[in-house]
């Protein structure tokens, strides 16, 4: 058949359907509606192509719309084949690019349509979804689009066959009353329906033609035959009881079951089935049966379609809803009565609906539901509600109103309790909030500048910096903050910087209080093209560091310059080095070499043996020792000294050398009782120190504690000294502490931290344990000396966070990323590592039309339906800009990498609200795979980076990545 005469026969059954023009139908309104939920499209038609126009049966999304010109009609292209014709992006596609609705309302993107398919191949028209974004269906839309388009097939022909079998009907009564009952009874032989006469035990005694032919026989083999034989053996019992009222009571009843047609298939049949008397008055049963297989099936289709979307809602925790303004009716799905903590027995309605919202809310939804009814704004709020047990929970409630022409119909919506998502989100801006106060607590200068040199950030350093708010501070130069011209060598470093270059250097700033020093960094802030949009300014002061540095040069002189006597030698004793104090000692010139001579030369033979015995293995076990040794001066005189002996350790814990410090006691020996005045000195030095400071004997009872350590544990010495350590810190305390209490009374000397809860405040610890010797080289005991680092550690832990964080959106930095890949690939998980390089589309045209602060709450936004997505175990940062990226760990299979790509595309894609304003940006994903043994992380990252500059290319809006 030519193609000519294909579109007449195609016409000509579209005709005979008897649908064109006529009035909206329920069947139909709820196949475009379920179309719509289903595949997440605004718009869905059940749409039939004729001559010269397009014509909607059924309409959502397009409210007004009847119909459009068919030379612009996606659906004429649809029913051309079989198969689901889909078009991702209409702007992209040749065919569509220029099409008045693509280039104008309703500005089609997406289009997906399912042919309407009648029996004998004729493609009447579709059932489409249309979108106003560019996308794709998932396998499972696709099937219950194609299943949907179906039934939609179905109710056309029903509402066909109902139409002509009224019409027959009516036709074949008023043929009746005129003829004869030879021509009634041939007009109920020929007739489609199955009709039969049986005596009351199921006998035949009469089947007209469409009967016998279900059954591949012929009229006169039917006769004789009972009427249940041809029923399936499963529903044989309820016809007879079916049949049975009817002899009894004598009233029609109606029922649908199975029977076996000719070729042994399943066919569900209608029966209407009533008494009838034969001319001699006998009673027969008069049965009317209609093949409703096709229907039978469509709704079991539509059913499981319905509890799959149902399924659906319930795993997302999104409910559906529709209030009919015609009867003033409210709907509301399983999940939005599980929402609202209600029974199955409950009936909402329109006032009892808006009581459940917090009364401050109220207000905002009759607000939206008048302004939706007057020119058919759709809404999206969340909202506080009182569920029906009483629990305060966050709602997202979502609607819209569908109209007829111009007067509203229905409004339908979908409906999502949002209380954990509030409640992250809370906890995210109090995050940002305590990192923003974290970051103005810091002593530490953090801005960044724009290539014009204004800042664009600074934190309360540098406003306390210039006295001046934040305010006062951003948008201007260093030149217009200080009314002085920039120094010539900074201005060279940051041209450097502005090249892509890092500077890091040191410099004085003189100002009204003096001069200080201060470390700086300059780091190019470079964006996904290579151009350095900025940079980031760190300065540290280091004055008081540049005071310690010139203290150690000091001391370094001071070693040079002091009476006393060091000595290094390496570790067989040979000596390395001499103070001049120690070459006089021994009669050795400031310019002689020292060159093979050995420590012990200098020695007595007391001291020799002592080093041997003692000195060296307490050396060698607890790194230092301390004590009095004599040796020979010049002139070899006994000299006794008061010497400590220092062992040095490379990497692996060897000895490589050793350093003394030896200072002639000649005088203290001559004084000996100047030492209980010493000794009184001391302890009035530890009384005053701050750090706490306790001696401890072997039996872990206090023998001496000092001011601080009264303070430190809320006691009197009195109450200290002589009680045991559990008694004075507690029982869990000193279990606590007990194995750094074996091994220093074991003659260890030990250090390590330990955080406190004191006065409701951590406190950080850093605690010493020092062995007590005595003259016969056992440990008596131990000092333990107690200084709070809480300062410290909190400066640790600030420094850390505003190196490795975005100050923007609280995610890793480029730096904190790098850090955490290159510690994964180090740990040897480089081959289950999959890295999703993000870089968003169209995001300049946000800073252009409505300024960079939407701009940063849109980034700000992005980053947390990110963190959204993502594994506990996963890293997510925001490398600069635009450009985002994920790393995922312990990565088996690619296509997780891959989902997860889709899913953040899907999340850029959907809209932003921004101060009253809806944007629509999108995203490009790069993907890598895996770091190879020959390679480092920067392999995977250069990887990544190249799929992204792929997906670009290929469009945006979309991944690429290599075979993982």
């Amino acid at each position: 058949m030519g193609q000519a005469n294909q579109e007449d026969e195609r016409i000509a059954r579209l005709r005979e359907l008897m649908v064109l023009d006529s009035a909206p139908e329920p069947v139909f309104d709820s196949i475009v509606t379920l179309a719509s939920e289903v595949c997440g499209a605004p718009i869905a038609l059940v749409s039939l192509v004729d001559t010269e126009r397009q014509w909607f049966k059924a309409n959502v999304g397009l409210p007004g719309v009847n119909e459009t010109p068919r030379d612009v009609a996606f659906c004429s292209h649809a029913i051309g084949q079989d198969a689901l014709f889909e078009v991702s992006d209409a702007t992209r596609d040749a065919r569509f690019r220029d099409n008045p609705l693509v280039t104008g309302q309703p500005d089609i993107r997406f289009y997906a349509g399912a042919p309407l398919v009648l029996p004998g191949g004729e493609r009447v028209g579709t059932l489409c979804v249309i979108d106003r974004q560019p996308r794709a269906l998932t396998p499972e839309q696709k099937h219950v689009l194609h299943a949907l388009a179906r039934i939609a097939t179905e109710a056309l022909l029903s509402r066909r066959d109902l139409i002509a079998r009224a019409t027959a009907v009516r036709s074949d009564y008023e043929a009746a009353l005129a003829d004869s009952e030879a021509r009634y009874r041939a007009m109920v032989e020929q007739q489609a329906e199955l009709v039969s006469l049986a005596r009351p035990d199921g006998e035949l005694v009469f089947a007209n033609d469409a009967y016998a032919r279900h059954f591949g026989l012929t009229p006169a083999q039917m006769i004789g035959k009972s009427l249940y034989e041809f029923v399936e053996l499963r529903d044989r019992a309820d016809v007879e009881r079916l049949i049975a009222r009817v002899l009894d009571g004598g009233q029609a009843h109606t029922g649908e079951n199975r029977m076996l047609a000719a070729d042994g298939s399943e066919r569900w049949v209608a029966w209407t089935n009533r008494l009838q008397h034969d001319a001699q008055g006998k009673v027969l049963l008069h049965s009317v049966g209609r093949d409703v297989t096709d229907r039978r099936r469509a709704e079991l289709a539509l059913r499981a379609s319905q509890a799959a979307l149902a399924r659906t809602g319930r795993i997302a925790g999104v409910g559906g809803w529709q209030l009919d303004l015609l009867t003033n009716t409210l709907e509301w799905s399983e999940q939005t009565r599980l929402i609202h903590e209600v029974g199955p027995d409950f009936v909402p309605s329109l006032e009892n609906a808006v009581e459940f919202y917090a009364p401050q809310a109220r207000e905002q939804v009759a607000s939206v539901v008048r302004k939706a009814l007057e020119d058919g704004t759709p809404w999206d709020l969340e909202l506080p509600l009182v569920t029906a047990r009483g629990r305060d929970i966050w709602v997202r409630a979502q609607g819209e109103v569908e109209f007829d022409g111009e007067v509203p119909v229905r409004i339908a919506g979908a409906f999502q309790d949002i209380s954990e998502r509030r409640r992250l989100t809370q906890a995210l801006e109090d995050k940002e909030r305590f990192v923003r106060q974290v970051t103005d607590a810091l002593p530490v200068r953090i801005a960044y500048m724009d290539r014009a040199l204004r800042f664009q950030f600074v934190n309360q350093a540098h406003c306390d910096r210039f006295g001046r708010p934040r305010e006062q501070v951003q948008g201007h130069t260093l030149n217009e903050l200080t009314g002085r011209a920039n120094d010539a060598q900074l201005l060279a470093r940051v041209q450097d910087v502005l090249d892509g270059t890092d500077q890091h250097f040191e410099y004085d700033e003189v100002d009204g209080a003096g001069t200080r020093r201060f470390e700086v960094r300059l780091i190019p802030d470079v964006d996904g093209n290579g151009q350095v949009q900025g940079f980031y300014s760190i300065g540290i002061d280091i004055t008081q560091r540049s005071a310690t540095e010139r203290a150690l040069r000091e001391r370094t002189a001071i070693i040079e310059n002091t009476t006393d006597f060091v000595v290094q030698t390496d570790a067989r004793g040979q000596l390395t080095y001499l103070n001049p104090a120690a070459r006089v000692l021994l009669g050795i010139a400031a310019d002689g070499s020292i060159d093979g001579l050995n420590f012990r030369t200098f020695n007595t033979d007391e001291t020799n043996r002592n080093f041997s015995e003692v000195i060296l293995p307490i050396v060698h076990r607890d790194g230092v020792w301390a004590g009095e040794s004599t040796c020979y001066d010049a002139q070899r005189n006994v000299v006794p000294m008061s010497q400590i002996v220092i062992a040095h350790r490379d990497d692996l814990g060897q000895v490589t050398r050793y350093s003394a410090v030896m200072r002639d006691i000649s005088v203290q020996q001559r004084a000996r009782a100047q030492m209980a005045r010493q000794a009184a000195t001391l302890r009035s030095v530890t009384e005053a120190i701050p750090a706490s400071v306790a001696v401890v004997g072997r039996d872990l009872r206090y023998r001496f504690v000092n001011p601080a350590f009264e303070r430190w544990v809320d006691s009197t010495r009195d109450q200290i000294v002589g009680s045991t350590i559990a008694e004075v810190v507690g029982a869990q305390e000193y279990e606590r502490n007990r194995s750094w209490v074996e091994r220093v009374l074991a003659g260890e000397p030990v250090r390590f931290e330990r955080s406190y809860e004191i006065r409701g405040d951590a406190s950080h610890i850093a605690v010493d344990y020092i062995p007590l010797w005595v003259e016969d080289g056992s440990v008596d005991g131990y000092v333990a000396v107690l200084q709070d680092i809480s300062h410290h550690k909190l400066e640790e832990v600030r420094l850390l966070q505003l190196a490795q964080r975005d100050a923007l959106t609280g995610l890793l930095n480029r730096a904190g990323f790098e850090q955490q890949i290159e510690q994964a690939v180090a740990a040897g998980n480089g081959s289950g590592l999959a890295l999703l390089y993000v870089d968003l589309d169209h995001f300049k045209p946000v800073n252009d039309r409505y300024g960079h602060p939407a701009g940063d709450e849109v980034l700000q936004l992005f980053a947390q339906r990110l963190s959204a997505l993502v594994r506990s175990s996963d890293v997510v940062a925001r490398l600069g800009g635009d450009e985002f990226a994920i790393l995922l760990v312990g990565v088996r299979e690619a296509s997780l990498a891959r989902r997860l790509a889709d899913k953040v595309i899907a999340a850029a894609q959907a809209p932003f609200t921004v101060a009253g304003h809806v944007m629509r940006i999108g995203a490009s994903v790069g993907l890598a795979f895996g770091v190879p043994a020959e390679a480092d992380w920067t392999d995977l990252v250069a990887r990544a980076d190249a799929m992204l500059y792929e997906a670009k290319n290929a469009g945006r809006g979309r991944q690429a990545g290599a075979t993982g």
